[in-house]
């Protein structure tokens, strides 16, 4: 089998590289995308002649990328040897990406199967769409705005400084999609205004990034452990803020015969505000979960690593509550969507009346801001007044763990663990 090199002029002035193969009765000839200036290319020795004006890096690429060419149509010949054949070998030679994207899975297509295999939390799994969906966005940008056609990310050589470089997309896209709105527009789901990303949510975003090469590591797929390197950083949360079981009760005694959606919505919060469990676990709950005055549950979060059923003993007006809704209905009381009920319990609080003043952390600045109650809290607020209220009454973490559903060690539940000035009194007065 023998490879030859032949020019086809392209232009009065440049010519393609072309290649003839040829074995017994197989005469193959097929044009390559490299173009040479016929002025100074030497035929004889497949490279330009000494001149200055062809770019010294241009001269050095073109002899490599000949000969690579030529070894590896050599290496791969075969009976079946065809124009496809040979096109797909100087593909392969001049654009290497694109020849692994064909054995190989990209990024993309590895966050996808991680998405359909994961079977934790379904909080977890929104916010691996929400990033399947920036690193779709990211690919795009490159290879749109950029200009790199080719640019792909592989789970096997992924380097720090790319793991980086996405890092810093994620940061800067609020002022990308401000620059270039026809390319952002069908892009994304909702078209709000650009706003800057917390720094807790970029750090989340690259945990779950190096959370996600770890699964490809264990399963296998790739040995490449760039993101040790990178290594998972803690967020900074500020100490949590909760309702005082005072003000839990002004909601649970106030009269709102005349606005009956947010009735609901109380009915809703001050029954969470008695069970803790996180949002995601009480919009699943059903009156199958009520058992001898007892609530019973298994934390979707924290299934894989403790399987663990709660249960947590029903206040009596948590009962009371109950009492007010169809026994027989799928859940446990007419849920909105989250976003709703978020916006739900910030006009109850409003109209109830609970101002306080809370301090909380600003994460985009990381600066501490002062903001009444009614603006800040969510549904998750229901969970910290259920832990905050017992840890001023028993500061026993096991116990209360028990009931929240925290594992044993979570970071979360070491938050709620600031002594208040009331439990300082107390301590004090024991020593009379």
């Amino acid at each position: 089998m023998k490879v030859s090199v032949y020019l086809k002029k392209c232009s009065p002035e440049t010519s393609n590289i072309c290649f003839r193969v040829r074995e017994k009765s197989v005469d193959i000839k097929v044009a390559s995308p490299l173009e040479v200036q016929d002025r100074y290319w030497d035929s004889d020795t497949l490279s330009y002649r000494r001149t200055t004006a062809v770019p010294a890096a241009e001269q050095k690429r073109l002899p490599g990328q000949i000969a690579a060419i030529i070894e590896r149509a050599e290496k791969t010949f075969s009976d079946k040897a065809d124009g496809r054949w040979m096109r797909q070998v100087i593909e392969d030679v001049l654009y290497p990406a694109r020849a692994f994207e064909r054995n190989h899975p990209n990024l993309l297509a590895r966050v996808h199967e991680y998405l359909e295999k994961f079977d934790g939390a379904e909080r977890t799994k929104e916010h691996i769409i929400r990033f399947e969906r920036r690193m779709s966005r990211y690919h795009d940008y490159r290879r749109v705005i950029l200009g790199e056609t080719d640019f792909t990310l592989f789970v096997e050589t992924v380097t720090l400084e790319q793991m980086n470089g996405f890092r810093d997309y994620v940061v800067n896209e609020y002022r990308l999609r401000q620059e270039h709105p026809g390319f952002y527009a069908p892009r994304t789901l909702i078209n709000h205004r650009p706003r800057p990303l917390s720094g807790t949510t970029v750090i989340n975003t690259m945990n779950l990034f190096c959370t996600f090469l770890h699964w490809c590591k264990k399963m296998k797929y790739s040995d490449n452990e760039v993101y040790a390197l990178y290594g998972c950083k803690e967020p900074t949360y500020g100490d949590p803020f909760f309702l005082t079981s005072e003000e839990r009760n002004i909601l649970y005694d106030a009269d709102l015969s005349d606005s009956p959606k947010l009735a609901v919505i109380r009915d809703i919060f001050v029954f969470h505000c008695y069970v803790g469990c996180r949002v995601g676990d009480l919009y699943r709950l059903t009156r199958a979960n009520i058992k001898d005055g007892f609530l019973e549950y298994m934390p979707q979060k924290t299934k894989k690593c403790q399987a663990k059923t709660v249960r947590v003993p029903l206040h009596e007006k948590a009962l009371k509550i109950l009492e007010r809704y169809d026994g027989n209905a799928d859940r446990l009381f007419p849920f909105k969507q989250i976003h709703t009920y978020n916006l739900g319990i910030r006009e109850l609080l409003k109209h109830c009346g609970i101002d306080r003043t809370v301090t909380i952390l600003d994460t985009h600045g990381y600066n501490t801001v002062q903001k009444p109650l009614y603006e800040v809290a969510t549904s998750h607020t229901a969970r910290k007044t259920f832990v905050g209220n017992l840890y001023r009454q028993v500061p026993d973490p096991n116990l209360i763990a028990s009931m929240s559903g925290h594992v044993e060690g979570s970071r979360a539940f070491n938050r709620y663990r600031t002594i208040d000035d009331d439990m300082k009194r107390r301590l004090v007065d024991m020593i009379d």
